[in-house]
């Protein structure tokens, strides 16, 4: 590195540059003459950038700190000692292809934009970034600290420290993302090296495994596994629906809501009015109803009525494929959902969830949150409710929760007979969700990590 490029100065000079809430301007006030910062005012390109004491200014060895009053862009960043190194504060933003840091204070007034490795180590170091933050992959330490005022975007996030991660909301293990070179594998566990991962870095070459969205754990299912195999409005496929595991069996009819969408499937059955109502399925966009059911000859009768106040029922049953192509939008939506209700809610027991929440180890654990704390499968937590009725009245059911690595929980509810409902908190969220029947990565999501919580279970207890 051409260091002509700085202009070196007392730091004292810097003083008033210092932004509040920085390192610098809180705990470094009285500076030596002898104490230097590399300056730099405007846009900085560099091919890369060693903070380690000493490497980037041997002629300047008291350079502390580099001070870019602009835009900094550099191939790789890096340094090994984290005990202390150099200091980096930019003004503007700061974009890389890798960073690998510790034992400083990485300051970023803008935006920090890394394009594939982000690790910090150690606890003498730490990135404030008042911008948003992005990069491919975050390698945690878990006593590294990287504060951001906006917004965090991560393709995958893994723990050094526990082995496991998170790639695109699934479950993802280190040596998954990393290459062999920097994991020091054998059978018990898998150890990261900090300092082979700066060593690739400084010999500019990438530290990541290939990973993509067919990678990563993730793979669709097969369509041979579908409840439905043809999307025909007809009484085979409304007998099916009213077959489906949403039928709850002391109900003669289900409903849920998809993308602004109602839906509700219905038994032939007589209610508790003496009225006699039909194999049908109703269905609601923010324009028309639709109500399809299944006459005695077993022939399919289509009724639509637009939402507007007043309006009526039109029979549609001999319109051509064109002009049904709106309900026939509706009807595939609800096929999906099913489908994928069908695949997955099979996969966990009732009963399976109901024999785990009664184990005399898993009752032994407090009813009270603050004090359960669960069981850590590295850097994930499996913890449980019992069915109880809180302090308010209401009654909440038995349910298993997994915290993620990312900050995400999962929920495995007993709240029906039927199948074991899945909910979703978002990270850095509170409150359960509803899972949307059409979000296929966040289901197989929630299905990797209860086959890891059971794989867990079974060694633990």
């Amino acid at each position: 590195m051409n260091n002509n490029i700085f202009k070196f100065i007392p730091i004292s000079q810097l003083a008033d540059k210092f932004p509040e809430g920085s390192w610098w301007s809180k705990f470094y006030q009285d500076f030596s003459d002898e104490q230097l910062a590399a300056y730099y005012e405007g846009d900085l390109i560099l091919p890369s950038l060693n903070l380690d004491w000493e490497e980037p200014f041997p002629e300047q060895k008291e350079v502390i700190i580099i001070f870019i009053e602009g835009n900094f862009a550099v191939d790789n960043l890096y340094n090994k000692e984290t005990d202390g190194a150099i200091g980096l504060m930019v003004t503007g933003n700061l974009s890389a292809k890798n960073m690998a840091v510790g034992g400083q204070e990485i300051y970023v007034a803008g935006n920090l934009m890394i394009e594939e490795i982000l690790c910090g180590s150690y606890n003498h170091g730490e990135t404030i970034v008042k911008g948003d933050l992005s990069a491919t992959v975050l390698v945690q330490d878990d006593e590294y600290r990287i504060n951001v005022d906006g917004q965090k975007s991560f393709l995958c996030i893994v723990n050094m420290w526990e082995g496991d991660g998170v790639f695109q909301e699934l479950p993802i293990g280190i040596h998954e993302v990393l290459i062999d070179e920097v994991l020091d594998m054998d059978e018990e566990e898998t150890e990261f090296s900090f300092w082979t991962l700066v060593n690739v870095i400084r010999e500019g070459r990438s530290a990541l495994k290939e990973i993509n969205g067919s990678n990563g754990s993730f793979t669709r299912k097969d369509a041979s596994h579908l409840y439905f195999t043809h999307n025909t409005i007809n009484e085979e496929n409304i007998l099916k629906l009213t077959q489906c595991i949403l039928m709850p069996n002391d109900k003669k009819s289900f409903d849920f809501q998809e993308e602004d969408v109602f839906f509700k499937v219905q038994q032939e059955h007589i209610d508790a009015d003496g009225d006699e109502r039909d194999l049908s399925v109703y269905m609601n966009d923010n324009r028309h109803h639709y109500y399809i059911w299944v006459e005695q000859d077993h022939s399919v009768g289509l009724l639509r009525r637009t939402v507007d106040e007043g309006s009526e029922w039109e029979d549609i049953t001999e319109e051509s494929q064109e002009q049904l192509e709106e309900i026939c939008d509706c009807w595939l939506m609800l096929l999906t959902c099913v489908n994928m209700a069908e695949y997955y809610l099979r996969n966990i027991e009732v009963q399976y969830v109901h024999d785990i929440l009664q184990h005399p180890v898993i009752q032994e654990l407090s009813l009270d949150e603050d004090e359960n704390e669960g069981f850590w499968d590295g850097s994930k937590c499996y913890s449980f409710r019992q069915a109880h009725t809180d302090e308010d009245g209401d009654y909440l059911n038995a349910r298993i929760e997994i915290l993620t690595p990312d900050g995400a929980y999962y929920f495995y509810t007993l709240d029906n007979e039927t199948y074991v409902s899945r909910y979703y908190q978002p990270p850095n969220q509170y409150g359960k969700q509803d899972m949307s029947l059409l979000d296929l990565r966040r289901w197989e999501a929630s299905e990797q990590y209860f086959t890891r919580f059971k794989q867990y279970l079974a060694q633990k207890i």
